[in-house]
């Protein structure tokens, strides 16, 4: 740090780059795992909740069924899934992210700000209360940083998308029971 308390972003070096960039792919790699994992279990309740209400409509409900229940069941399939396949795409882009962490020291004061502790002033990667001034520069520099982009795109939008299809799950397993229930009583 420089006087004064200002951040010297400059003093990034090649290693610290690298580690900021190992940590973002290592990052990236468990949230593709877990995507993975939500895209499967979301699949195999879409398809018994789907199945179970199959087997309890009949008629003029079937065809209700298969269009209401068919976006019920396997909505948060497709969620889980966009989640996993935004953050394996971002992985193409891995063997970029140390050079381009390196080149954002020319970058403006919002990317320095995620990219230094002001405590310290050591690299420690993003920090969440300052991904959206990030996502919103990096926006502007698509063509200039596109492994960076596309990394925080994942990073900011996978979350969102794995917490809807968990409750999609969640709504499709409830429905799914109460359909059960209903057509072993009937």
């Amino acid at each position: 740090m420089a006087e004064g308390g200002e951040i010297e972003f400059d003093r990034l070096s090649d290693g610290e780059a690298l580690r900021a960039g190992d940590g973002l792919q290592a990052l990236l790699r468990g949230m593709s795992r877990v995507a993975a994992r939500m895209a499967s279990f979301a699949l195999f309740v879409g398809i018994a909740t789907f199945a179970t209400g199959m087997w309890v409509f009949d008629g003029d409900g079937r065809d209700k069924w298969i269009v209401i229940g068919g976006v019920l069941s396997f909505g948060p399939v497709i969620a889980a899934t966009l989640a996993t396949y935004r953050v394996r795409r971002t992985a193409d882009h891995v063997p970029k992210f140390a050079g381009e962490l390196k080149s954002l020291q020319k970058g403006g004061r919002a990317i320095a700000d995620v990219l230094i502790d002001g405590d310290t002033g050591r690299p420690i990667g993003f920090s969440t209360a300052t991904l959206g001034a990030l996502r919103g520069e990096l926006a502007q520099r698509r063509k200039e940083f596109p492994a960076l982009g596309t990394a925080l795109k994942a990073i900011t939008t996978v979350p969102k998308l794995l917490v809807l299809a968990t409750l999609g799950v969640l709504a499709a397993g409830a429905l799914g029971t109460i359909l059960l229930i209903g057509g072993l009583i009937d």
